[in-house]
């Protein structure tokens, strides 16, 4: 299974977690790989009929936090069961764990 659809599932997951009177969550998961430490950040953000799920990447090597990029973004239609539309950031980073650190949100 690609990254894309693994993003697409989880969003799904995600987006029925939000409560009633909930606006956002926040998810946060880390990864410590050769290259350092790979954050990714979950925002998921209710607006009218969709719940628009962004995950964001923030990684740090040798003590230097590198800035937080978009990697790509997925909303979710509450009231059509499962309509998407996915776009990928202006950052395209491949996390080799993504499994692992999408089943830690």
């Amino acid at each position: 299974m690609d990254q894309v659809e693994l993003l697409k599932i989880y969003a799904v997951k995600l987006a029925s977690r939000l409560g009633e009177n909930q606006e956002s969550i926040e998810f946060i998961a880390d990864s410590v790989t050769d290259h350092g430490i790979e954050t990714m950040i979950v925002e998921v953000i209710k607006n009218a009929k969709f719940v628009k799920v962004v995950y964001d990447y923030e990684g740090s090597h040798a003590d230097k936090k590198l800035p937080r990029k978009n990697y790509a973004s997925v909303s979710v239609s509450i009231e059509e069961g499962h309509s998407f539309d996915f776009s990928r950031g202006v950052a395209y980073t491949y996390f080799p764990d993504i499994e692992k650190l999408l089943e830690q949100l």
